[in-house]
């Protein structure tokens, strides 16, 4: 009798311990190349514009379009995962700034292939929060500028765009996932096209 508690305290045991494994957070990454072709509103190529990738926390990076508009970055994204969790991260974060044609950053989130979602834009690289949260924005203008309330019931209220006003982008985009990196990870190749779609001139609250 006590060998078959044994047995059965260890079948126990192992179960539950399975499904610890199985449910346990961790956190993964893959890789991927962006490759980012740029368009002014008829479809023509933006050349040679400079072109900031940013992300909160870690410094700047300040690259160029060529004279086709067009730029290819290798990066990557962490997510996190569980043991039969996703082999991906839900979206791809693609952000950026464009120095020279506007002040503002923009946040695009790519899930899939097909035409790219409203986006975030923000007045900052830093601050965290909705504290520069310009709002919510497709081609065709504002999608979003206020939060859904929280558990207390508040409400938060985006802030005006420096400068007045919000370039609007109208984007594209093919995500595909081809092999693996050199350190084994999951690499993808995310194509993305942005072409300029009039802007939205946003006053004082």
């Amino acid at each position: 009798m006590l060998k078959v508690l044994y047995i059965v305290g260890g079948l126990v045991v192992a179960a539950l311990g399975g499904v610890v494994l199985i449910f346990s957070l961790g956190q993964s990454a893959v890789t991927y190349e962006l490759r980012l072709t740029l368009l002014d509103a008829t479809g023509q190529p933006l050349p040679a514009q400079p072109v900031i990738i940013w992300n909160r926390g870690y410094p700047l990076k300040e690259t160029r379009i060529n004279d086709a508009g067009q730029l290819t970055m290798q990066l990557s994204e962490s997510f996190g995962a569980i043991a039969l969790g996703p082999r991906r991260p839900d979206a791809f974060a693609v952000r950026l700034s464009f120095p020279s044609i506007s002040p503002l950053y923009y946040w695009f989130q790519v899930q899939r292939s097909g035409p790219v979602p409203p986006y975030e834009v923000f007045n900052d690289s830093y601050s965290y929060g909705t504290n520069q949260w310009v709002g919510d924005f497709d081609a065709q203008g504002s999608t979003r500028r206020q939060t859904k309330p929280d558990q207390t019931g508040k409400v938060s209220q985006a802030v005006p765009p420096t400068g007045g006003q919000v370039l609007r982008w109208a984007g594209t985009a093919e995500l595909r996932q081809e092999g693996k990196s050199a350190d084994n990870r999951r690499h993808y190749v995310l194509e993305m096209t942005l072409r300029q779609s009039g802007t939205q001139t946003i006053g004082p609250r």
